[in-house]
């Protein structure tokens, strides 16, 4: 948000979208980006500018995006580079710390963070195929030590037919999925009304996201575990007795299914039947005994 004082230029979204793009048509190298991209890179990183940030981009080979991140996010910043082509390295005469491996081994980045230490953002462009995506995003949630960003980006190709990832395990559908672990707060205040949660042990680092964003070709996670606190249920004063309309009315709706290949209208059912009879002010007394 912009302040009336303009206090932090580096708050105004539109400044830091121009500045990014200026930032990369100077670059010195080559570089192609989806146009698209900019005001989402301003939105996620635009408050490390002008900062000692730990800025990691995975994929890195022609380099123009290396200068145009050291540009825009200013002199402090520590731009670290990460590709699996050994000629990356070329990079590090230029300022840069260039890592050289393969983003699809878990064991690599393991040692990487090690090395690295704390991280304020990764951008994820490297080989776009969706296991590689998903170890790099978990990878970096697991090892972060601080608040952070980890954007996974041309998240796309889960649709590419030369990618053969369409389908259930497509990094789109991963991230999608991993949305469900961000209700585990929710339903922990009313376990009686869901099945037993099974999260596997592998998945709670997860707990550390507090939120999930998706753009168009990117796919954001922020990582605050300050904000991902667990939710208790309250009141601001003793229940009433109020009837529960929520079951009176229609019990069922026609919906047009959002997909990009297949033109679905579904029937989308209501509630059971088993809260049906329960007043609100006899659930408001049952969630606060517990």
């Amino acid at each position: 948000m912009v302040s009336a004082k303009n206090d932090r230029p580096f708050e105004n979204l539109e400044e830091s979208h121009s500045s990014l793009v200026e930032a990369w048509r100077s670059s010195p190298v080559f570089s192609v980006k989806i146009d698209t991209y900019f005001p989402v890179y301003a939105e996620l990183f635009g408050h490390l500018r002008g900062t000692n940030c730990t800025f990691i981009e995975c994929g890195v080979l022609g380099g123009g995006s290396l200068f145009m991140w050291r540009q825009w996010l200013g002199k402090e910043a520590r731009i670290i580079g990460v590709d699996l082509n050994p000629e990356a390295a070329k990079w590090e005469r230029y300022g840069f710390e260039i890592f050289i491996g393969d983003q699809g081994d878990p064991i690599f980045w393991e040692n990487l963070f090690k090395h690295i230490g704390p991280f304020d953002a990764l951008l994820d462009d490297g080989g776009h195929q969706s296991f590689q995506q998903i170890i790099t995003l978990h990878s970096a949630i697991a090892a972060a030590r601080k608040d952070c960003v980890i954007a996974i980006e041309d998240t796309g190709t889960s649709y590419f037919k030369d990618f053969k990832a369409h389908g259930k395990y497509s990094f789109l559908s991963y991230a999608k999925s991993c949305t469900d672990l961000l209700q585990k707060s929710y339903l922990s205040t009313v376990p009686f009304r869901t099945r037993k949660l099974k999260i596997a042990p592998e998945l709670g680092v997860f707990q550390k996201v507090h939120k999930i964003e998706f753009f168009p070709g990117i796919v954001a996670f922020n990582v605050n575990q300050k904000e991902a606190m667990t939710a208790n249920l309250i009141t601001n004063m003793k229940p009433e007795k109020i009837s529960d309309f929520r079951f009176v009315g229609k019990k069922s709706a026609l919906v047009q299914w959002p997909s990009l290949f297949n033109n679905k209208i579904v029937n989308v059912q209501g509630g059971a039947t088993i809260l049906r009879r329960i007043k609100l002010d006899v659930l408001a007394k049952k969630l606060l005994r517990r």
